[in-house]
């Protein structure tokens, strides 16, 4: 027989505890799993806030700027943008400039406030901010809280501006050179004078001699017009020119004639001066767009790149450094590609229907009256110039009479130098003119030098043609000056011949060159040329280049090396610099953080 044991029924108490511990073990288990999910939770939070904010989108020899630091820059240079415009809007309000002055100050400020622009440029300046910072530190270089409040203070300053009027007169040559000679430049000289002492004496108005002169100048002759109100950091031109019209005593006044770096001779008058003022809300107002320091960051960077342009250019203007003497040969590229062929040199005016241009291609030349009329008009013009061939650009500066839409950036219907392919190119683009007739006809074999009779262009109207000249592609042109020197021609003949450079009457003689003097393909160009011998080839910019360097020297600028130093140094050592310092920035990440620009 099998005994069992009864079981023990449990008591109350037992039971009780059960549930005791299975309530404490179940409250655990909830609260660590309510910590696991807050974590999580906050995980990610932690995760999408660095991602739209502390995750670096660029970073200088591995030290990171963040996404807030672009924005926070971008708030602060936004509001000074707008701080600007809003001061200029009250100069033109009390009537201290006109609305006409208050367009042309504004609008190159006002366009630097599209989102895209702002955050762009606000990357760019943090990069360049922080390559300068770690220069500065392996330097010793640093600013003081007193040079950020002066700084503040710099930027809270509205510079005086002036109105600025420049006539222009730029050396003739005689083609197919583009270079003038000795008279030609002296002729320039002449005419420039006599123009300055005209309005002097009261004999001519400004405006009349500025008419005259505007025909006569080449395509392409900057610094010249009227250049509107401006301030002295914000001058285009050279800085002779630029000391000389802020030097003026008084409105009115009107500078010497000046010779430029180009070789075209300059003079200036000032018709309106605005004097300095101080905008002292300036600081709040920059201030209350961005966070509690991002401005003065800013300008303590700016305060710190001014410490460190002045470190760089005491050794690299003023310092002695190694210089080396050099002769240019410069030839222009132009609108052409290697391989477009040759170049014809034209003055040109377009008669068109209704004086439209734009609408010629809808109407049948041989039945519209007018059609006929604009050949009317072009075979009195053609007639005329027969007769006398230096009025063409009298004529040609008449808008009420030549129809071309170029008129106003081709003074005088005065053409550069241009391929076929861009003759016949498309216009809506931006690649051609649409010419196809003229082009046919002016590149014709053996075409002689002279005024053509009107060519039908169908989409536009009747074309009066001055053919001037043909020559070879820039491209072969330098080819042919290699060719030259490789056979043995001496340099200085072979950059009369062929150079486009003001120094080609001079041989080409740039005279001496340092460091950081030109851009650092041409530097390294002349410096790894051999003493007394010729650089490679270079294509840079607008054209392409040979160089002799005849000795070196360990040497001090003299003056004209100063300011031709004193201009581009510094940034072309910080150019330099930033390029070797290991930089990454992650453009599409810019992209996703950039507000949508606002709509028109």
């Amino acid at each position: 027989m099998t005994f069992r044991t009864p079981a023990t029924k449990p008591t109350r108490r037992r039971k009780r505890q059960s549930d005791v511990r299975r309530s404490v073990l179940f409250n655990i288990a909830f609260s660590v799993a309510t910590v696991a999910a807050v974590a999580l939770l906050g995980g990610v939070l932690f995760a999408n806030w660095y991602s739209d904010h502390g995750a670096p989108i660029g970073s200088v020899n591995g030290v990171a700027i963040s996404k807030d630091a672009v924005r926070d820059r971008a708030a602060v240079n936004l509001a000074r943008y707008q701080r600007q415009v809003d001061y200029y809007g009250t100069m033109r309000n009390l009537g201290q400039i006109t609305t006409t002055d208050y367009s042309g100050v504004t609008s190159p400020i006002t366009s630097s406030e599209d989102p895209s622009s702002l955050y762009s440029e606000a990357l760019t300046q943090l990069t360049e901010d922080l390559t300068l910072q770690q220069y500065a530190s392996q330097q010793g270089i640093s600013v003081s809280d007193a040079d950020v409040d002066a700084q503040i203070v710099k930027d809270s300053t509205i510079p005086e501006m002036r109105y600025v009027k420049v006539i222009a007169v730029s050396p003739a040559s005689t083609l197919p050179s583009s270079v003038p000679t000795a008279a030609q430049v002296t002729a320039a000289q002449t005419t420039a004078q006599g123009y300055l002492d005209s309005i002097k004496s009261g004999a001519k108005k400004w405006d009349d001699v500025a008419k005259v002169a505007t025909a006569n100048l080449p395509f392409g002759t900057s610094g010249m017009g009227e250049l509107g109100l401006m301030s002295r950091d914000q001058s285009n031109l050279e800085q002779t020119l630029t000391d000389a019209i802020f030097g003026l005593a008084k409105a009115n006044d009107m500078t010497t004639v000046i010779k430029g770096e180009d070789g075209v001779f300059r003079f200036a008058t000032v018709t309106e001066i605005v004097a300095t003022s101080v905008d002292n809300g300036w600081k709040d107002a920059v201030d209350s767009a961005s966070s509690s320091d991002g401005y003065r960051s800013f300008a303590r960077a700016e305060a710190l790149k001014a410490a460190v342009k002045t470190a760089v250019e005491s050794k690299l203007v003023t310092g002695s450094s190694t210089s080396r003497h050099v002769s240019e040969i410069y030839i222009a590229s132009g609108f052409g590609q290697a391989g477009d062929g040759d170049e014809i040199k034209t003055k040109m005016m377009v008669f068109a229907p209704s004086h439209q241009p734009s609408g010629a291609s809808a109407l049948d030349p041989t039945t519209d009256q007018t059609w006929a009329d604009a050949k009317t008009r072009a075979d009195a013009a053609y007639a005329a110039l027969q007769k006398d061939p230096t009025q063409f650009a009298t004529l040609a500066s008449d808008t009420t009479n030549n129809d071309d839409t170029n008129a106003s950036s081709v003074p005088g219907g005065d053409y550069p130098w241009l391929p076929s392919s861009f003759f016949s190119g498309d216009p809506s683009s931006g690649a051609g003119l649409g010419m196809t007739n003229v082009a046919t006809a002016i590149f014709a074999p053996d075409l002689k030098v002279g005024v053509m009779a009107p060519i039908l262009e169908p989409t536009m109207g009747y074309v009066v043609v001055d053919f001037l000249g043909r020559r070879p592609s820039a491209a072969q042109r330098i080819a042919d000056a290699q060719i030259a020197l490789n056979t043995g021609s001496g340099f200085s003949d072979v950059a009369a011949r062929y150079s486009e450079g003001p120094e080609a009457g001079s041989g080409g003689d740039l005279g001496w060159v340092a460091r950081y003097q030109y851009s650092s393909d041409l530097e390294d160009a002349i410096f790894q040329a051999p003493i007394g011998g010729l650089s490679r080839m270079v294509q840079s910019g607008g054209g392409y280049y040979l160089f002799k360097v005849t000795e070196e020297a360990t040497r001090v600028p003299d003056a004209t090396q100063q300011a031709a130093l004193k201009k581009a140094a510094f940034n072309t050592w910080l150019s330099n610099l930033t390029g070797a310092a290991n930089v990454w920035t992650d453009s599409a990440g810019l992209t996703a953080i950039t507000p949508a620009s606002p709509s028109p």
